[in-house]
């Protein structure tokens, strides 16, 4: 999933939809964890030649969003995030899109459609999401 040709966009997204039954109760954690959010993804984006990272987030989570948002700001004012990741010259940016709460999104190649703006409906495979991920382009992590 990493070997792929140089040049070409690569993503990192993470599912934080929670959509199966009785996730509900991890929930707090997603508030805790993302306090910092740009320790993880923008090293993994980082690592794996990523400049671009979404975080999932269901609707129903108004509170891990608006922590999310804020560490994301914060991040980018440490430059932690943004053009130039702490003075590496390596650019990674990360985004939280939130989803209509739909159970299957929990599923990745689901969660890929809406992060794409379409109905999150599971994709036929082939291809397999480690071939055409995000924007048609191999994912290079999904996280959850």
């Amino acid at each position: 999933m990493l070997d792929q040709p140089a040049g070409q966009q690569k993503y990192v997204t993470c599912n934080a939809d929670e959509g199966d039954s009785g996730t509900f109760s991890d929930s707090h954690a997603d508030g805790r964890r993302s306090a910092h959010p740009e320790s993880r993804d923008d090293h993994r984006g980082i690592a794996v030649g990523a400049t671009q990272g979404y975080i999932y987030l269901r609707a129903e989570y108004p509170h891990a969003l608006r922590a999310l948002r804020t560490a994301i700001a914060a991040a980018h004012q440490a430059r932690y995030l943004g053009s130039d990741v702490a003075g590496s010259g390596k650019r990674f940016d990360l985004e939280v899109r939130v989803g209509a709460g739909a159970y299957i999104c929990g599923e990745e190649t689901s969660m890929l459609e809406s992060l794409e703006g379409r109905r999150g409906e599971v994709r036929v495979r082939p291809p397999l999401p480690a071939i055409k991920g995000l924007f048609g382009h191999p994912p290079s992590s999904i996280t959850s």
